[in-house]
């Protein structure tokens, strides 16, 4: 990602260079810190440029609020000294806040790259985070480069403590998908306010993270099982172990209750609860999206109706047509409403006529000079 400051100096922020002192960056830095503090949340993305510079560069621990004998000069105690305040806040900016805004600078390439390969392929854009309190749940995500050496900030025989972990990558797939996969997870009534896609909130991202570890959580725990199962189905007429020495192996170690181990399942018992688990979870999953289907259609209807009886003739839509917005154009209405309608009816045979599973394509039947694929 380019850096935001020394493209261009906007709203009097000052700019800084590798040819000036630590101490000269550090003082810029905090002038330029207080300035975006007093701005609205659109300088929230400069701001959390600024911070990861001061961070990362180290230029902090050169600050004037340091005493000469302060040893260890911590990120988190500089914030608490400094004491900076985001515009309208009434609380300083705190070690986990300037990690979310620096987030926030970090993830708006990613989120811009997304968006134009979106465009390319048709989509609407996914919305971005309005504020800095919507990318928490995505924290513990984030990618941190490997390849980070900490600066050398030893000056007049004062070794400085610089401990902290390495910069974020720039590059961020796995929050990027995340964030989508939760504002997907949104009712399509619901993901958008005032005409615009309106992000996931913090309990929305939150709830949605949660279940789907839940999920995995238990998909782990099954295949465990499963595998345990298999092993102990390998040791059938073996010889058996020493009873003696298993007591003493099995033994807790002192001072140490040892805990009741669960009753094994059989490969056929945990195969079950799979195969349970896997109709509850399509059952939901099939359930939702019908929902938001119908809901999706009983929208555009109510849509077109209320357009039609405002404007009193269909020539309206034929106007809207005409409108040149990019990927927001309706040129192709209703040849995508005619797909669609095709798509239903495809799926309304599918699951009202018995069903035949395609034929395996021989490879000796496919003609590698003029086989096509339809993407």
């Amino acid at each position: 990602m380019t850096d935001l400051l020394t493209a261009s100096p906007p709203l009097g922020l000052q700019i800084t260079s590798a040819d000036m002192s630590p101490d000269q960056r550090c003082s810029i830095g905090v002038s330029n810190i207080e300035l975006l503090c007093d701005l609205d949340w659109r300088a929230r993305l400069l701001l959390g440029a600024e911070l990861s510079r001061m961070k990362w560069k180290g230029d902090f621990t050169r600050d004037a609020v340091w005493a000469s004998d302060d040893k260890s000069r911590g990120w988190s105690e500089w914030l608490k000294r400094r004491d900076f305040r985001l515009e309208g806040g009434d609380k300083p900016i705190s070690e986990d806040t300037a990690n979310t805004i620096i987030m926030w600078s970090v993830l708006y390439a990613g989120f811009v790259a997304e968006n134009e390969s979106r465009a390319e392929r048709g989509l609407l854009p996914l919305p971005l985070p309005t504020s800095v309190s919507q990318l928490r749940p995505y924290q513990s995500m984030m990618r941190r480069v490997d390849d980070w050496t900490p600066p050398q900030l030893n000056q007049a025989g004062n070794a400085t403590s610089f401990d902290m972990e390495p910069p974020f990558a720039e590059a961020q797939p796995e929050v990027i998908a995340a964030w989508q996969e939760a504002y997907e997870s949104i009712p399509p009534d619901k993901r958008e306010r005032k005409g615009e896609p309106r992000p996931p909130t913090k309990e929305e991202s939150a709830n949605y993270l949660r279940r789907k570890h839940g999920l995995q959580q238990l998909k782990e725990r099954e295949e465990r099982e499963i595998q345990q199962a298999k092993a102990d189905a390998l040791t059938i007429n073996q010889k058996p172990a020493d009873p003696e020495r298993q007591a003493r192996a099995a033994a807790p170690p002192p001072k140490a209750a040892k805990k009741p181990e669960p009753p094994k399942k059989s490969a056929e018992e945990l195969e079950a609860e799979r195969r349970k688990f896997q109709i509850q979870d399509d059952v939901r999953s099939y359930r939702l999206k019908l929902n938001n289907l119908q809901q999706s259609a009983e929208s555009l209807e109510a849509f077109i109706k209320n357009t039609l009886a405002r404007e009193g003739s269909e020539s309206y839509l034929r106007e809207l047509r005409l409108q040149e917005m990019g990927i927001y154009s309706v040129t192709d209405d209703i040849t995508k409403l005619r797909d669609a309608v095709l798509v239903c009816q495809s799926i309304y045979k599918l699951i009202t006529e018995p069903y035949s599973p395609p034929k395996p394509i021989s490879r000796h039947e496919v003609d590698p000079s003029t086989a096509t694929i339809d993407l």
